[in-house]
């Protein structure tokens, strides 16, 4: 429910990896722009009761509630599905006190992509070769990033990353080259799988690492020199 920027692209992403995906949306203009894009896409008032009982409910797995604009709709979509819906419900939310709503309507999934990204975002301020993270309890990240020259042609067990900074790579991202649809030349991310310790590693790879923060930044400010 709700196809701008985030449930536009989250559809989008869906429909990429094999899903079906029903698109809703108030605006008239937002479902006629990705009908041809979703597997189906309706337009409807998502606080109308009727409207909502009139969902194909029954054949969804997951409803995910993006509506970002506007708290008082959010609130009462999800509290409708929550009504009619007995599957898996995703909400985004816009504020704390959006958030403590949800909590309190028993809504277990809770998206705040705009926190998310801004906490990458720092991230990626603060360790230059850093494109990804992922933060988790106990101060612990899962991070991606760009390989350490010096470490170009070393195996991981002459890297030993384990004992000296107290960190894992879990595994390497390849970038192969392709073409889009227009012909012009894409890389391709893919993920190598279960490292050994006599894997080399090579000059295009992205590291995988899992550790705490300050162990990360040693491990890349010790190979990169600052």
């Amino acid at each position: 429910m709700g196809l701008g920027n985030f449930g536009s692209n989250l559809s989008k992403a869906l429909i990429r990896d094999g899903h079906e995906v029903f698109g809703v949306d108030h605006d008239m203009l937002k479902v006629e722009k990705f009908k041809e894009e979703l597997t189906h896409t309706v337009a409807i008032d998502v606080n109308d009761e009727q409207s909502i009982n009139h969902l194909p409910l029954a054949d969804t797995d997951v409803a995910v509630v993006a509506i970002g604009e506007d708290m008082g709709s959010s609130v009462s979509a999800t509290a409708l599905l929550k009504k009619y819906f007995k599957g898996r419900i995703i909400a985004r939310s816009i504020n704390e006190i959006h958030t403590s709503v949800l909590e309190a309507m028993g809504i277990q999934e809770i998206l705040k992509p705009e926190e998310e990204y801004a906490y990458e975002l720092a991230h990626r301020i603060n360790v230059r070769e850093a494109l990804k993270s992922m933060d988790l309890p106990g101060d612990f990240e899962i991070m991606e990033v760009r390989i350490p020259k010096p470490i170009v042609g070393m195996t991981l067990k002459d890297l030993d990353i384990k004992n000296k900074f107290e960190a894992h790579i879990v595994t390497v991202i390849k970038q192969t080259p392709t073409k889009n649809i227009f012909g012009n030349q894409v890389m391709n991310a893919n993920v190598f799988g279960i490292l050994h310790s006599t894997y080399v590693f090579e000059a295009d790879d992205i590291l995988l690492i899992f550790g705490k923060i300050k162990n990360i930044n040693r491990f890349l400010q010790h190979y990169n020199g600052h």
